[in-house]
C-alpha cells in the first residue's frame, strides 16, 4: 500500500499519529526521506502495523 502526501509536514504528522513507538517513527521518517531524495515525492510504501526492523550481521555469516 502506498500512502502519498502533499507536504513533508503532512507526512510527519501522519507518521506521528500512526507510529506505535519512537523506533517505528524513525523507520517511517527515514523511508520518507529516502523516497523524497530519489523521487522528489513524499510517500510511504507498504505501511503495516506489523512491520519490524531486522539487523543483519553480515560480518559473522
Amino acid at each position: 500500500m502506498k500512502i502519498k502526501f502533499k507536504t513533508r509536514m503532512a507526512a510527519i504528522d501522519w507518521i506521528a499519529k500512526h507510529a506505535d513507538d519512537e523506533g517505528t517513527f524513525e523507520v517511517l521518517r527515514e523511508q520518507l526521506n529516502f523516497n523524497f531524495i530519489y523521487t522528489k515525492k513524499y510517500f510511504l510504501d507498504s505501511y503495516d502495523k506489523t512491520m519490524e526492523v531486522v539487523l543483519l550481521d553480515l560480518e559473522n555469516n
